[in-house]
């Protein structure tokens, strides 16, 4: 492999490991979204009872 195939090879590891990484970030934040959305149903019911 020449010089030129040793940079393809690192720009194609580099943003393969952003794509994993962005793919991961929008996983977690989907799952935070709807930790939340929970969250705030139940102090929502939770106001509703006590009045």
């Amino acid at each position: 492999m020449g010089r030129w195939g040793f940079v393809f090879l690192a720009y194609g590891i580099v943003w393969g490991a952003l794509l994993l990484y962005l793919f991961s970030l929008k996983r977690r934040f989907r799952r935070a979204e709807t930790e939340l959305t929970q969250l705030r149903s139940a102090e929502e019911s939770q106001s509703h009872a006590k009045k």
